[in-house]
């Protein structure tokens, strides 16, 4: 993503602020359009400011001035909040009415810098093409179908598919719901199939409507991203990739191998781990195969801060398709 994105970003804001304020205008207007009478307290409220200042200019040390200022708004706030509870007026009705709370559609928050919406709508730029938000439309808890699942044991496992998914899918919802709290990330692997996708849809769906940033990125595509980073050219991308509140890798190990993937990947985890980020990996591989491809100093990172679930039973494409 180039700075000009970030520019757009930013203008979107500035109109959005400025339609909230007009929207405002002529919520007031209308009110008092119709009410003549609130809109003569809120002048009186606004005169005594104006004028009681004036008196303090004069003479600082008269307290009398603020004291009648005080009893005043006292008496015309009540006033105000009778006139409002009179015609079911809300009291915050001179109030823009912003689409988020905590930065008030300016996008930044005093101290801290982007605010968690601005983060979001850069993260929705990165996955547009890949048409993400249509995909979570499509794969999310709400349309989970448990039965697709077999509930006869299989040889070599404790639990049964069904059983299987049924424990996997609490522990994700739970992760999901608490994930302001600590806890261990996770990897999802198995064969293809299984709805290592699926899953991870449906966790990055939960956690997008509870206001995280949420970034969806193919193996092949981070390790690009990640070697443009080291020769300066992700801009963006990178930051996000490290940034974001949840990062879910898909299809780790199918990318084009190179000698610097294990390096970039443990330095992500760790990176991230470090700023109490969390992260999501599927992948077809078992442990073996992902010490085999990353190295045991990358495993061992997997040993104390992840999860492993294991996918197993039917292709679940396959039953889709031929319906049995």
């Amino acid at each position: 993503m180039d700075e000009s994105v970030i520019e757009k970003i930013a203008l979107e804001y500035d109109e959005l602020s400025e339609r909230k304020i007009k929207e405002r205008d002529k919520r007031v207007a209308s009110v008092y359009e119709k009410f003549p009478e609130i809109r003569v307290v809120d002048e009186e409220i606004n005169n005594i400011g104006s004028s009681t200042l004036q008196k303090i200019l004069k003479d600082p040390l008269d307290k009398s001035a603020r004291s009648e200022m005080d009893n005043k708004f006292k008496v015309l706030k009540q006033k105000r909040k009778e006139l409002l509870r009179k015609y079911d007026i809300p009291e915050d009705f001179d109030k823009p009415k912003y689409d988020c709370s905590i930065c008030k559609d300016t996008g930044f928050v005093e101290g801290v810098g982007r605010c968690s919406c601005f983060k979001q709508k850069i993260i929705d730029e990165l996955y547009r093409a890949s048409n993400m938000k249509e995909l979570l439309k499509r794969q999310n808890f709400d349309v989970f179908d448990m039965e697709l699942y077999g509930k006869n044991k299989v040889s070599g496992f404790k639990r049964s598919p069904y059983d299987n998914m049924v424990f996997i899918k609490k522990h994700c919802m739970d992760f999901a719901d608490n994930f302001d709290k600590p806890a261990k990330n996770m990897i999802f692997y198995g064969d293809t199939g299984l709805g290592k996708t699926f899953m991870s849809c449906c966790v990055a769906k939960r956690v997008m409507d509870k206001g995280y940033t949420v970034l969806y990125i193919s193996a092949q595509r981070l390790f690009r991203t990640l070697d443009d980073e080291r020769f300066g050219r992700a801009g963006e991308r990178a930051k996000e990739i490290y940034g974001c509140d949840l990062l879910i890798i898909d299809d780790l190990g199918t990318e084009i191998a190179s000698k610097n993937n294990p390096s970039y990947l443990f330095d992500l985890v760790n990176e991230r781990y470090n700023a109490e980020k969390k992260i999501i990996i599927n992948t077809n591989l078992n442990f073996e195969g992902l010490e085999k491809l990353y190295t045991a100093r990358f495993t061992s990172r997997i040993m104390e801060n992840f999860e492993m679930m294991l996918f197993y039973g039917e292709d679940i494409r396959k039953k889709k398709m031929f319906g049995n």
